[in-house]
């Protein structure tokens, strides 16, 4: 089983990222296949919707989100770790979703 982490908070070794190791240490110990992607580490653009995803299959920018695009595809579980800014998750997260 793969379990990918996905660390969305833009501050490094916080409260978030040491929840996210933990729950990750949890599933590697249970045999997973772990991996952590950061996204403030990432150059991801603005979805445009242009549609061409839906025409194409594939998206017309060629950002940091075609990494986390095969990663997702790859991934059994996910997990999604996010500090709460102005009531919701990060920008960076807003982003990725």
């Amino acid at each position: 089983m793969k379990v990918l982490g996905i660390a969305g908070s833009p501050r490094r070794n916080g409260n978030t990222d040491l929840l996210l190791a933990e729950v990750l240490k949890g599933a590697a110990s249970r045999g997973a296949e772990v991996k952590t992607i950061v996204l403030d580490d990432l150059m991801i653009a603005f979805c445009q919707h242009c549609d061409t995803c839906l025409e194409t299959g594939n998206c017309k920018i060629d950002d940091d989100m075609q990494q986390v695009y095969r990663e997702l595809e790859s991934a059994d579980r996910i997990v999604l770790a996010s500090p709460i800014q102005f009531m919701t998750v990060t920008a960076q997260m807003k982003t990725m979703i």
